[in-house]
């Protein structure tokens, strides 16, 4: 009885032990090492007794990288990518894709970056948390997720891939998703606590937040944690998917190192937005800054679901020549701080081998993402220093051109290092260096406009788009156009006032030109009346100059000269607008940026436009008519007028749909002129039976759209929708010339 009693009680404990799964106890411990002692470790299977010291970031330093162009070794020759091993050229796009591409990819694995194993744990996906919030002006719902990695072949390591994604909520189809390389929360928060937040401000420069910017462009954002993937120190590597995988044993020389796992990790991300009906998976692009941007850019080149990559200041190891003596060198990457993110190999070009003899550089590692499009991104030198080097990052780009023209795609467009934030986005290779430090903020708006060509959004709602939204300006106060007899500039001002009234119209905003009270001291009674209605006032420059044919000096000074007047009627209200005289905003990049500097040291904001019928053409004529006593003439501008209002409406929100994917909020300019007096009223009624809802000129300016300011190399001149337009290299419709050309005429 015995015998068959423990019979049947070993049973129920081996059935118990398969039910319960393998004890941790079965496992062979993780080994533990400091990154000097990995490092050291890694060095004698190489046999390599020592490596060159790399050198220092501070320009004091005895040992200081080398940051003078005229220092740089130019004759270092780079591998050709279009050349294969056995010499014979590249000539068709079938060779790049089955014989050279492939011998690349080899060469970065075993040298470069490691290989991934064949086999690595799948990853079960869980939305942790589902929430709906707004994000300039757009409601979005945002998920939390978290990434199981199967750790069933080795128990004792567990590792979670934390992933949030946010797309609009009121999208009707799938969106694009551009991922961001993201800081952990409390790395975040650690930030918040040792910058102040306008330290933190000049970090980023002088833009939005990049989520408001893809919102506006009907686009979703996701933010994938590289350390929840892998550690970012060498003593984690026997850790983390690495660590999972080698059951906690330390690295092979050839093993992937943290760039290639946080790349894996990343196109873990996009096998989840394959499975999530909100995500459109085909137009996914990857995003990282620094290190991360490095992780980008490997993830761009081993994974062609990537739709496009945004690298910034990527540097050594990204997309920097790695055999360029300028900055960072291999000599740091291969040091204990940095090691852990690439192959042990590596270390090799740091000791008995040298950077020219590495069989690959980082301009294959960008021709690798070809067909598709990349952004180089830098910053200053000035500011962010020289140990990115931007000049070894474009010749990168340069040199991966003969890859993408192979491949039926244009390069970068030129072999010369453009002036500071010059835009090279012409082509499918992008670069722009910025003026501000170590941050991808500033050229956002420029990679995001490079974007547009690829990358399309199905029309977005923001939040209370039952109705579109204006705020009417009016330029020009307190004098504007001929007066005709009879009439007073405060009876003018009075008759519009009191049709915006009428409308229950939200507070509205004047812009001043001061010399005009010189010129005519009774039009103080414009301002008195424009105030004592409960609206605002603005700058439109002192004499209404124009930027584009004066100097920037010149420009600032009459900015200033009309600030004690604002000052004197607005009190402590919140006068620092501009509108540009003309809509003028300098004909060349370095006026137009040095005036954008001044705005910005000023306290300024830019009253922007997008709907303009060049409502000021009709004073001239109506004055004439009325003097001629010719009702004919008048009638005939009112259609005129309302025709072009008509027009104006239409264009401004299909151009709005063509730009950002979806109706923004609008500015419209009108001026204070005689005419204003008869058309307000039946402008404001066409407003209302299109559905348009008044608002302030600063609930317009709050739409993320504007934080999108367009990248022309010269003539800033028009609406905020035209030069978005250009920006794009598309067509820019304008006002009608048979219309203003007509007005020329009348009454004559």
């Amino acid at each position: 009885m015995f015998f068959w009693r423990s019979i049947w009680w070993s049973f129920w404990l081996l059935l118990a032990a398969f039910a319960l799964g393998p004890s941790r106890d079965n496992y062979p411990a993780p080994v533990h090492l400091t990154a000097e002692q990995d490092h050291q470790r890694l060095l004698a299977m190489l046999h390599i007794s020592s490596l060159r010291r790399g050198p220092d970031g501070d320009p004091n330093s005895p040992n200081a990288a080398n940051f003078d162009e005229s220092k740089v070794n130019s004759s270092f020759t780079l591998p050709d990518p279009l050349v294969l091993t056995s010499g014979e050229r590249v000539q068709t796009a079938e060779m790049w894709w089955k014989q050279r591409r492939p011998q690349i990819l080899e060469d970065f694995d075993h040298e470069i970056y490691g290989r991934v194993p064949k086999n690595t744990p799948k990853v079960k996906w869980e939305v942790t948390s589902t929430t709906t919030e707004e994000n300039g002006g757009v409601p979005v719902t945002t998920k939390k997720l978290l990434g199981h990695v199967d750790n069933s072949s080795y128990p004792i390591i567990k590792v979670d891939i934390q992933l949030t994604l946010s797309t609009p909520a009121n999208a009707t189809l799938p969106v694009p998703v551009m991922m961001e390389f993201g800081l952990s929360p409390e790395v975040l928060e650690a930030i918040r606590k040792r910058f102040s937040e306008a330290q933190r401000a000049a970090l980023q420069g002088n833009v939005p937040g990049w989520q408001k910017q893809v919102l506006a462009m009907g686009l979703g954002y996701a933010t994938i944690i590289p350390t929840s993937v892998q550690a970012d120190n060498g003593a984690g590597l026997t850790d983390g998917i690495i660590g999972l995988v080698n059951k906690g044993q330390p690295r092979k020389p050839d093993d992937w190192g943290a760039l290639r796992a946080w790349a894996w990790g990343a196109s873990r991300a996009l096998d989840y937005f394959e499975t999530d009906k909100t995500v459109d998976a085909k137009q996914v692009g990857i995003e990282g800054l620094s290190r991360y941007g490095k992780a980008a850019l490997v993830a761009m080149a081993y994974d062609s679901r990537f739709a496009i990559g945004f690298i910034g200041s990527s540097g050594e190891g990204g997309a920097k020549i790695l055999r360029r003596n300028f900055g960072e060198q291999v000599e740091n990457v291969a040091s204990t701080a940095e090691y852990h993110w690439m192959a042990g190999n590596f270390l090799k070009y740091a000791g008995p081998l040298t950077p020219n003899d590495l069989p690959v550089d980082a301009h294959e590692l960008i021709a690798l993402c070809a067909p598709r499009p990349v952004f180089i991104s830098s910053g200053s030198q000035q500011i962010e220093g020289g140990w990115v080097d931007a000049r070894g990052m474009f010749l990168a780009a340069v040199g991966a051109g003969p890859v993408y023209r192979l491949l039926g795609k244009n390069d970068l467009g030129t072999t010369e290092f453009p002036p500071m934030e010059t835009a090279l986005i012409d082509g499918d290779i992008a670069f722009r260096q910025h003026s501000a430090g170590h941050t991808t903020g500033p050229n956002w708006p420029t990679f995001l406009t490079f974007a547009s060509r690829y990358i399309k959004a199905p029309p977005v709602t923001t939040a209370a788009q039952s109705a579109p939204e204006v705020a009417l300006t009016f330029d020009d106060l307190p004098v504007h156009g001929p007066l005709p007899p009879g009439t007073t500039r405060r009876e003018i001002a009075d008759s519009i006032i009191r049709a915006l009234q009428a409308t229950h119209a939200p507070p509205t905003y004047g812009f001043m030109n001061a010399k005009n009270l010189e010129q005519d001291p009774s039009s103080a009674k414009v301002l008195q009346s424009w105030r004592a209605a409960g609206f605002f006032l603005a700058n439109h420059t002192f004499s209404h100059m124009d930027l584009d044919t004066n100097s920037a000096d010149s420009f600032e000074q009459d900015l200033i000269a009309g600030e004690d007047t604002l000052q004197q009627y607005m009190g402590n209200e919140d006068w620092h607008w501009l509108r540009f005289p003309f809509l003028h905003e300098g004909d060349d990049l370095e006026k137009h940026h040095a005036v954008a500097e001044f705005l910005r040291q000023h306290g300024y904001k830019v009253a922007e436009v997008t709907l303009s019928f060049a409502d000021y053409a009709y004073n001239a004529p109506y004055a004439r008519c009325l003097a001629s006593n010719n009702l004919s003439g008048i009638e005939e501008l009112k259609r005129s007028y309302m025709a072009g209002a008509a027009e104006s409406l239409d264009q401004g929100r299909a151009t709005a749909n063509l730009v950002f994917g979806r109706d923004i909020k609008h500015v419209m300019l009108l001026h204070i002129g005689a005419f204003q007096t008869v058309m307000l009223p039946r402008l404001l009624e066409l407003l209302n039976q299109r559905g348009f809802k008044l608002i302030t000129l600063a609930d317009a300016e709050n739409d993320p759209a504007y934080s999108m300011h367009p990248r022309l190399p010269a003539h800033w001149d028009g609406t905020f929708l035209q030069q978005s337009l250009l920006a794009r290299h598309l067509s820019t419709p304008g006002d009608s010339d048979t219309r203003l050309a007509k007005l020329e005429t009348m009454c004559r």
